[in-house]
């Protein structure tokens, strides 16, 4: 090993016009990479602001009225599905819009770029790469956001109904014994009872009522 000083050397041929038209899209490629990225990533912040809007909007005003009648491990389900589902897109959201607008807020001087990315030029290509790994990730987290969305909606198609509250029954006492059924009505001085396996209502005037009370069955 010699100590002399390192000389550089020459390239064995001069470039070509062709090695200088690459050059020239090869830098036109890297001038126009990081507008084109933050292009793709702003039509797809547009489309997934409209989007997010449109569903949060729906689950507003139509979701109290979908879940209501549900099982309540079902209502969580959708509910997890569901608010799971539009946190992911707010996700997504949020991607888009940093690899629409960047998220750098320090200043970069032009010795810091030469020293970390040797020229201007792969500075920016490194600035792209960035903001396309976001818009992919972000496109991820929406592609599962829609799934939750999807399956959310589903569990709503298939999910049974709640059971209904089982029916109140009275025992209305008068003239010495005792009638339970369920209450058809209470107007005109009398009471009208339904009894369980007859099709005729008993009706028993208020006056000769002694008793009445809720029970769970007859």
């Amino acid at each position: 090993m010699t100590g002399g000083p390192l000389r550089p050397r020459l390239p064995e041929r001069p470039p070509t016009p062709g090695d200088l038209s690459e050059r020239d899209r090869f830098a036109a490629l890297a001038e126009a990479s990081l507008p084109t990225v933050r292009a793709n990533a702003e039509a797809w912040r547009n489309g997934l602001a409209a989007f997010v809007t449109l569903v949060t909007t729906g689950v507003v005003l139509k979701g109290r009225d979908t879940t209501a009648d549900l099982p309540l491990g079902w209502r969580t389900a959708v509910t997890l599905l569901i608010g799971g589902g539009i946190a992911l897109c707010l996700a997504g959201l949020w991607q888009a819009l940093a690899a629409q607008a960047g998220t750098r807020e320090v200043t970069v001087s032009l010795a810091d770029i030469h020293r970390r990315h040797a020229s201007v030029a792969a500075y920016q290509i490194a600035l792209a790469d960035s903001a396309a790994a976001r818009l992919r990730r972000g496109r991820t987290i929406v592609a599962v956001a829609l799934l939750c969305l999807f399956l959310g909606i589903v569990a709503t198609w298939w999910a049974p109904a709640a059971e209904p509250d089982p029916a109140a029954y009275v025992t209305v006492t008068h003239d010495g014994t005792s009638t339970c059924g369920t209450l058809a009505g209470a107007d005109g001085g009398s009471v009208r009872i339904k009894v369980a396996g007859t099709a005729e209502t008993v009706v028993v005037p208020t006056d000769k009522v002694t008793a009445l009370r809720v029970v769970e069955r007859c």
